[in-house]
């Protein structure tokens, strides 16, 4: 009987073993699928526009302000007065938005870099943002 007992508890024990393997794997499976569902990372679609002789305002407008800020921040309406659509405009805009030769004095940098814009939307790859950064530190060309 002792023995037909311990056949029972190691019965259970391996079965309990593979149960908490197929639990384990369930829990891991689940954060896999959340943390790359949830991730916001986009691959950035630079061209060699931005890299070759440094980022322009053209080749930034054209590549990244056009897909991910436009829509709010362009024309009459510009929202917070801040037209990204055209070069002058922005360049005449409050708020310190472009202090060419000096990104971490332009609130343009700073509010992509921390994530609050563009709002609602993915944020900004790390090579889009420090094209950003180049083209203001390199003095906020237009072309």
């Amino acid at each position: 009987m002792v023995g037909s007992a311990q056949k029972d508890y190691e019965k259970k024990l391996k079965y309990g073993k593979s149960e908490q393997m197929k639990l384990m794997l369930r829990i891991i499976s689940v954060f896999l699928v959340v943390a790359v569902e949830g991730c916001n990372y986009r691959e950035p679609k630079i061209s060699k526009t931005l890299t070759n002789n440094g980022p322009t305002f053209t080749a930034l407008r054209e590549q990244i302000f056009k897909n991910n800020c436009i829509g709010c921040h362009s024309g009459a309406d510009a929202a917070m007065g801040i037209d990204l659509s055209d070069y002058t405009e922005l360049m005449k805009s409050d708020f310190g938005v472009v202090t060419a030769g000096n990104p971490l004095n332009s609130t343009l940098y700073l509010n992509v870099q921390s994530g609050r814009m563009p709002p609602g939307g993915p944020r900004l790859s790390d090579t889009e943002i420090k094209s950003i950064f180049d083209w203001i530190k390199e003095g906020a060309r237009e072309n």
